[in-house]
């Protein structure tokens, strides 16, 4: 089952790798032609600035989720390093568990809203807003699948894989 569940976000992880790279390729291209549009043609896009910035959302989720599964997050370890290993597992468990369910409850309050979002449209693009959104709920899902999957990976019996977010721990 392990393996299974592996092989899954190795698949979702190749594929988050290049949305960011999209994402901000797509990103510095559209101010490129911001910037030309305004300084050189002296006429600028109304609408580039505010696709820019839904952009930036989206990358923000993508490459959070590379961070959460590369255990890169800023964490505080000093209280935690001061207890014995299966102590440690205990606490990351925890703490995955509850960020598990911070991002699982962003999920579940963006499609309560989901209607309300469809219903407006931004300023510019006049684009509905859960478009906008569908990137935040796409990192969030996969987000909280991710440390859900950590809190139960680091119970699971493989000796040779470490609890997620440290290389080697010490005995």
């Amino acid at each position: 089952m392990r393996r299974t569940f592996d092989k899954f976000f190795a698949v979702v992880d190749k594929i988050f790798e290049f949305l960011p790279f999209l994402t901000l390729g797509g990103m510095t291209l559209l101010i490129t032609i911001q910037v030309i549009c305004r300084y050189l043609l002296n006429s600028p896009l109304g609408w580039s600035e505010e696709l820019a910035r839904f952009g930036f959302i989206w990358m923000t989720f993508f490459a959070g989720y590379l961070g959460a599964r590369r255990a890169q997050h800023i964490s505080v370890e000093l209280v935690q390093n001061l207890f014995p290993r299966q102590v440690k597992k205990g606490m990351k468990c925890v703490s995955s568990l509850i960020t598990s369910a911070f991002f699982l409850m962003v999920v579940y309050y963006l499609l309560s809203l989901w209607g309300k979002l469809a219903a407006q449209t931004s300023a510019a693009l006049n684009i509905p807003m859960n478009y906008i959104y569908f990137g935040m709920l796409l990192g969030s899902v996969f987000l909280g699948l991710s440390y859900l999957y950590d809190a139960v990976r680091i119970w699971l019996p493989d000796d040779k894989a470490p609890v997620p977010g440290e290389e080697v721990l010490p005995e």
